[in-house]
């Protein structure tokens, strides 16, 4: 199996940027007394809620990926065999 690209990393720093960013809001918000903080900020803890969706999607095709490749070179093993035998059939 091949190395992956670092996402899990940039997934995670995304993440915890936009839930700390959120909860910061909501704080600010309280704290001012006004509404509109508060509402970005459960903005942002939905889209930090968003990206652990589109984390869990992602994975999931690299791993579909990962096994349609080791399929794949499984049936190119399997015709290279039956081409060997073939060739030895033949002489």
């Amino acid at each position: 199996m091949r190395r992956r690209p670092p996402g899990r990393l940039v997934f995670g720093i995304a993440f915890a940027v936009l839930l700390l960013d959120g909860a910061a809001a909501i704080w600010l918000g309280q704290l001012t007394g006004r509404g509109l903080p508060v509402i970005l900020g459960l903005a942002l803890i939905a889209a930090a809620a968003g990206i652990g969706v589109l984390y869990r999607r992602w994975r999931a095709a690299l791993d579909e990926i990962d096994a349609a490749r080791r399929e794949l070179q499984r049936e190119i093993g399997a015709l290279r065999d039956a081409v060997d035998e073939a060739r030895a059939d033949r002489d």
